[in-house]
C-alpha cells in the first residue's frame, strides 16, 4: 500500500513550529494514508517538550507515527534510568533543563533532588520510558534509509552499527551506501552550507540556507529550528510497511 510520508526531524521542543509547518504541508493526522516519520530529537532547547511528547504519543496509539531515536532523546532515557553523571552538563549545554521543566511544569534549579524529579515525571507520564526507549534506530523503506545521525557503511555491514553510530554520526561526512538514499537529521543543514557564518545573521540574509539539503545518496533535513524557527517537512510517497 502506498502512503504519503511526512518526514521531520529535530523538533527540540518546538511544538508550535512543528504543527504550523505540518499544516502548511497539508499533513492530516486523521488521514489513514498519511504517516508521520520523525527522525529523532523530540526534546531539549525549546519550551514545549511536553506538548511534543503528548502529540507523538497519541499518534503512536493510532499507529500514525514512526519515531527514530535521536541523541537528545537518549538524554531523557539516561535520566529516567537514574543515570545523572551527565545531567548537569546536558542541562547547561544541551537544553535538557527546558525538557525537565516542561515535563514537571515549573522552573528547576541545579540542586534539585533528582530522584524526586525522576519519580514525579515517571508518575505523571507512566508511558514515557517505554515510549522513548523502544524507538527505532533506523527504518528502511525501499531505497530509503531513515536515521537520526548517520549510517556507517562498513563494507555493507551497516545494519550492525552501534546505537551511538546511528544517533551521533554526521551523514554528510560518511561513505554513501550503494543503491540507497539515507535521509537524516542531526546535522544542521545551514552549518553544512555555511559552516563559518554566524547563523543568526545567516537566517536574516539567506533563510533558504536552512531548507532541506540534497546530496548524492543523501537527504539532510535538520532546519536548526532554534534559529530558523521552522521545521523542514520532506514528503515522500512510499510503498511498504512503516
Amino acid at each position: 500500500m502506498t502512503k504519503k510520508y511526512f518526514i521531520i526531524s529535530d523538533i527540540h521542543g518546538h511544538y508550535d513550529e512543528m504543527i504550523r509547518d505540518l499544516n502548511i504541508h497539508k499533513y492530516n493526522p486523521n488521514d489513514i494514508n498519511h504517516h508521520l516519520l520523525v527522525l529523532g530529537d523530540l526534546f531539549d532547547r525549546g519550551t514545549q517538550s511536553k506538548e511534543v511528547l503528548e502529540y507523538m504519543y497519541n499518534l503512536r496509539l493510532k499507529n500514525r507515527v514512526t519515531i527514530i531515536l535521536g541523541n537528545h532523546d537518549t538524554f531523557l532515557i539516561q535520566f529516567l534510568d537514574g543515570e545523572y553523571k551527565k545531567l548537569l552538563f546536558n542541562m547547561t549545554h544541551n537544553g535538557f533543563k527546558s525538557t525537565l521543566e516542561s515535563l514537571v511544569g515549573r522552573s528547576l534549579t541545579f540542586d534539585e533532588n533528582w530522584n524526586d524529579i525522576n519519580y514525579e515525571i515517571k508518575s505523571k507520564y507512566i508511558y514515557l520510558y517505554n515510549f522513548i526507549s523502544t524507538q527505532h534506530l533506523y527504518i528502511e523503506i525501499g531505497k530509503y534509509i531513515f536515521v537520526h545521525g548517520g549510517i556507517i557503511y562498513n563494507n555493507g555491514d551497516w545494519k550492525n552499527n552501534e546505537e551511538r553510530d546511528y544517533t551521533w554520526s554526521r551523514e554528510s561526512n560518511l561513505e554513501r551506501i550503494p543503491g540507497k538514499i539515507v535521509v537524516s537529521g542531526h546535522e544542521r543543514v545551514s552549518k553544512i552550507r555555511f559552516p563559518n557564518m554566524n547563523q543568526e545573521e545567516l537566517v536574516l540574509k539567506n533563510p533558504d540556507a536552512f531548507n532541506i539539503l540534497e546530496m548524492e545518496g543523501k537527504i539532510l533535513i535538520d532546519s536548526y529550528v532554534e534559529i530558523s524557527k521552522k521545521i523542514n517537512v520532506l514528503i515522500l510517497e512510499l510503498e511498504g510497511e512503516d
